[in-house]
């Protein structure tokens, strides 16, 4: 009775904190269980993790936290996520940032793929809000009962980390040291058992010459996780591979990587010819195709190449890679190098999507002349190099072209394609039906603040973007602390 009568009080100084436009927010205790309503309720979420009841579908609030401890004490964002789904496969989220709100409504795109029992979740209309310190609440269809707890912050915030950091852990171990550049001879060794896998590389046909075709037809059993440009970013890769569940469906042989190229050259101001982390990112990819060769598949970018024709800020990026290479791991491993560019496919093609670097062909083309696309310079150039029509790119490719390309091989208009290579914008990192053309999409993975790919949820493809984590350099002996 004591606890009841304490959570009454509570709720009326908060109420009467709202009506009189003060900030009031309660502190939950592990015995509350709230039932919402329209007004508001403002929950101190310091540290802490949410369960929200909606009828039979649950939903877990947790807060992001970092690997490691840090002073920074800037609040963390939340996730929302339905735990019968989220920790298990890879799943759908909300990311609920500081001074955002959300709602669970039938109306926002996508939020079928976030639910169990989306019936139960829709008869509502649930917002949440992101106020620094507190949550706020409000449920105004409240007859249906939606009821707010706290949640064991083992099965929140914490095992988010934990499940995080063992990933990390494990990427480690496949790598087999500390996220710096390989030794040369392991270098080397690497690279050639990688070219050795590529020449029977799976879900690829032999061209007419005898080598791999450069097109690549993925089975749908396969969750596709379609990684856009990373010029070097190691940051932007390791957060992938411990977001969501990805690198476990990995390890379970039911997704694929797949890179839509130009993984090596900062785009970073200050640092165009730095080639060290071009180094590094190139050998966590390596190494991820040796341990997976039938899960991991690098598609040529213009970058990819020691052409001297590749600039960026007058600075010859591609000239200065091969010279890299050259010096750091010798002549053989610059010879291999430009061997694995050579073995490296063009183009991926699966029933629920069409993807390569840069472009689509400029006029209709067969199957058959995309196995064999490397006896077609003016082909690979187009889809490695060009750009969508836009007002400072004029000569760009345009809605008739790919609607071309998907006719010529009779695949249909809702099937989406997707490129990377041209941002439309300077700190864009996500654009869909790019140049106003319908399921074309644009995906560029090199920001340092966040990353962005594709991937498969409940057989609908979908866009994804999580902030970049520092974990390079992340230590993983550090205990956990109280929160």
């Amino acid at each position: 009775m004591n606890n009841r009568r304490s959570l009454a009080d509570r709720m009326r100084a908060l109420f009467r904190g709202v009506r009189g436009n003060k900030t009031a927010n309660i502190v939950l205790s592990a015995k509350d269980r709230l039932r919402l309503s329209g007004k508001g309720l403002g929950v101190s979420c310091l540290n802490q993790s949410f369960t929200l009841e909606l009828g039979k579908q649950t939903l877990h609030l947790c807060p992001d936290l970092p690997l490691v401890s840090t002073e920074d004490e800037t609040p963390p964002d939340f996730l929302v996520y339905d735990p019968e789904r989220f920790h298990e496969k890879i799943g759908h989220s909300l990311r609920l940032k500081p001074g955002s709100t959300i709602s669970v409504d039938y109306r926002q795109a996508q939020q079928n793929l976030l639910f169990s029992h989306p019936r139960d979740a829709f008869r509502r209309h649930l917002q949440v809000g992101h106020e620094g310190t507190a949550l706020v609440f409000r449920d105004p269809i409240s007859e249906l009962g939606t009821y707010l707890s706290l949640l064991d912050e083992e099965q929140g915030g914490i095992r988010l980390r934990n499940e995080r950091r063992d990933r990390l852990e494990r990427i480690r171990e496949l790598y087999g040291q500390n996220f710096e550049p390989l030794e040369p001879e392991a270098a080397l060794s690497l690279l050639q058992e990688v070219n050795h896998l590529m020449r029977e590389d799976p879900f690829r046909v032999a061209d007419s010459e005898g080598n791999p075709g450069s097109l690549v037809e993925l089975p749908a059993d396969l969750t596709p996780i379609i990684i856009g440009d990373l010029h070097a970013q190691v940051d932007n890769l390791l957060t992938i591979l411990t977001e969501n569940a990805f690198l476990d469906a990995l390890e379970r042989g039911e997704a694929a990587l797949v890179f839509l190229g130009d993984a090596v050259h900062s785009e970073r101001a200050g640092m165009l010819d730095q080639m060290d982390d071009s180094v590094l990112v190139m050998d966590l990819i390596l190494t991820l195709k040796r341990c997976f060769p039938q899960r991991v598949f690098f598609f040529i970018g213009n970058h990819d190449s020691f052409s001297p024709e590749v600039m960026k800020g007058g600075v010859p990026q591609s000239v200065l890679w091969q010279k890299k290479l050259r010096a750091c791991r010798g002549e053989d491993y610059a010879s291999e190098m430009a061997l694995f560019y050579q073995l490296s496919p063009l183009i991926v093609m699966t029933a629920d999507f069409i993807a390569c670097h840069a472009s689509p062909p400029r006029t209709a083309i067969s199957r058959e002349t995309l196995i064999n696309a490397r006896q077609f310079p003016d082909l690979v150039h187009e889809l490695t190099w060009g750009r969508l029509k836009t007002p400072s790119w004029p000569v760009g490719y345009s809605r008739s072209h790919v609607k071309r390309f998907r006719k010529s091989l009779g695949i249909e208009e809702s099937r989406p394609f997707i490129v990377a290579h041209y941002p439309q914008s300077a700190n864009g990192t996500l654009w869909l039906d790019a140049g106003e053309i319908p399921n074309h999409h644009i995906v560029f993975s090199a920001r340092p603040d966040r990353v962005a790919l594709f991937t498969r949820i409940d057989d609908e493809l979908l866009s994804q973007v999580y902030p970049v984590k520092r974990l390079r350099d992340t230590p993983l002996q550090e205990e956990d602390q109280a929160i």
